[in-house]
């Protein structure tokens, strides 16, 4: 009996196509809604998250600040602390931490910049290239992604010595050097302040305007300062203070660390070390913490957004009844015959629920593909301006476009849902039809 009532609901359905699509249109829209603004509220997250990873979330950021005061009374006497050398985080911390902790993490990422200057060759006046000379840890360009053309990137003992090698962006060496290697070679940096340094080519790096800026589109681009990278510990001599180690510094997690569990090893391994310092200490976070934040009110958005939308399901449902009672009207003689071969009342009821159900069933499952059309079509059209209009971002966003499983099963159910709800009242109407006046009906 089930199977037949089924096979009824479709007759009927096909038999009046028109008017059965305009009944269903309230449907589809409320579903196709619903798929839309769920993929895209689970797309924005996703690739955020991926995004956000991808920048940092693979990093536990760290900084050394004063201890405060806890009471009044410590509060009135107490004055900032200047830093002095034994209170920045050193380098052999910093080993003593990765080789605690080696299977969650990889190294430092920190910088200082030494200062503005200018590059000009001897030989050529007009030939300069203006530069921001950088001091970085080696982990810095991995951190980054910065890809390498030619040379070799810093290692721990161009750090560690203090070495004055530099690497340079690659639209700076077409600019100054031409077709010329420049590996090897030495420049010679004349700072804004008046000091001089040299320092030896050793690496070539793509320059990527997502990680170091547009800069001033009404300069010229012969003009616009690039990064000259140099390693950190030679940027900390060269500036002549008293500063060897790091003050605000992340450190490199392995791919499969936890970033939570990292965070509490680190911030552990700082308070050990920095135990006997009464005036600092190291304060860890990571943003794990914040992006959380932004992913739950990310899903609020959605779902107060999914909300309005299926307001349009219930002026569907509204549509599926009154076709619903019309279709009774227009077989209300049937309904009587069917009564006097023995249809039980329970019969006729589910019949007609069966009706609706399929009816929305169907306006779901159409509103379902096309909402999952119009996301992938959304999809590709952000992928496509990212990639071209937004192309020195490219590496750096990750875009996963997807829909929502659970919108699409729950679409499914509200709109079996609907049915039940919108068409037992018409089928209850039918139900309860006297068989005499069903067959006198006109």
């Amino acid at each position: 009996m089930f199977w037949e009532n089924i096979k009824e609901a479709f007759s009927s359905i096909f038999s009046n196509k028109m008017r059965s699509l305009l009944t269903m249109l309230g449907i589809i829209i409320g579903i196709s809604a619903v798929i839309i603004i769920t993929t895209i509220g689970n797309s924005i997250q996703r690739t955020l998250t991926a995004t956000l990873n991808s920048l940092g979330g693979n990093t536990v950021a760290a900084y050394v600040q004063p201890r405060y005061p806890v009471t009044d009374e410590e509060r009135e006497v107490w004055v900032y602390p200047e830093m002095e050398e034994d209170d920045y985080v050193t380098q052999e911390m910093v080993d003593g931490l990765i080789e605690q902790y080696s299977d969650e993490i990889e190294g430092i990422v920190a910088q200082a910049t030494l200062g503005t200057g200018q590059i000009r060759d001897e030989a050529d006046a007009k030939n300069f290239a203006n530069v921001v000379v950088r001091g970085v840890t080696p982990e810095y360009l991995k951190y980054l992604k910065l890809e390498m053309p030619f040379g070799r990137s810093f290692t721990l003992a161009d750090n560690l010595k203090e070495k004055k090698v530099c690497m340079l962006a690659d639209k700076m060496v077409s600019q100054y050097f031409g077709d010329k290697n420049p590996i090897g070679e030495t420049v010679s940096v004349s700072t804004s302040e008046g000091s001089f340094y040299d320092f030896v080519v050793i690496g070539v790096y793509k320059y990527n305007e997502a990680a170091f800026g547009v800069g001033d589109t009404t300069i010229p681009e012969k003009e616009r300062s690039t990064e000259l990278l140099i390693p950190l510990q030679t940027c900390f001599r060269l500036q002549g203070g008293h500063q060897k180690g790091y003050d605000m510094f992340n450190l490199l997690l392995t791919p499969l660390a936890d970033v939570e569990t990292a965070t509490i090893h680190i911030s552990e391994y700082f308070k050990e070390v920095y135990a006997d310092n009464k005036n600092f200490e190291v304060e860890t976070y990571n943003m794990q913490s914040g992006l959380g934040m932004i992913n739950t009110v990310l899903n609020v958005i959605t779902i107060a957004v999914s909300g309005i939308a299926a307001i349009s399901l219930i002026v569907g449902g509204v549509g599926v009844m009154n076709i619903m009672l019309v279709s009774i009207t227009e077989r209300t003689k049937e309904i009587g015959v069917r009564m006097a071969m023995g249809a039980k009342r329970s019969i006729i009821r589910s019949q007609f629920v069966i009706e609706a159900i399929v009816l929305c069933l169907i306006g779901g499952i159409i509103g379902i593909l096309i909402g999952v059309g119009i996301g992938a079509i959304l999809g590709m059209a952000a992928n496509f301006i990212v990639q071209n209009m937004y192309s020195e971002y490219a590496n750096y966003i990750i875009m996963e476009i997807r829909p929502s499983g659970t919108a699409i099963l729950l679409s499914v159910f509200f709109s079996m849902l609907t049915g039940v709800f919108f068409g037992y009242y018409p089928a209850n109407k039918a139900a309860k039809m006297e068989v005499i006046d069903a067959l006198r009906y006109e």
